[in-house]
């Protein structure tokens, strides 16, 4: 993983344990400037590899891990 997606990695990661909602999913791509997907039960999978996207996988309304790429 290249130095910047380490720093977007950083950054998502400090969304962890705060309530999913579409504004905060905006927020991270545009402090990013990445795509932001939340993954999940109620969200849409796609089988597509795009390793400088945010993934935020959220349990409960709550955003519980956070990766890169898939």
């Amino acid at each position: 993983m290249t130095m910047d997606l380490q720093q977007h990695l950083d950054t998502a990661n400090q969304y962890i344990g705060r309530q999913y909602t579409e504004e905060l999913c905006k927020e991270l791509a545009n402090k990013t400037g990445l795509a932001v997907r939340p993954r999940g039960n109620g969200f849409f999978m796609t089988q597509d590899y795009n390793p400088a996207r945010i993934n935020l996988l959220v349990e409960n309304e709550i955003i519980t891990h956070v990766t890169m790429g898939n």
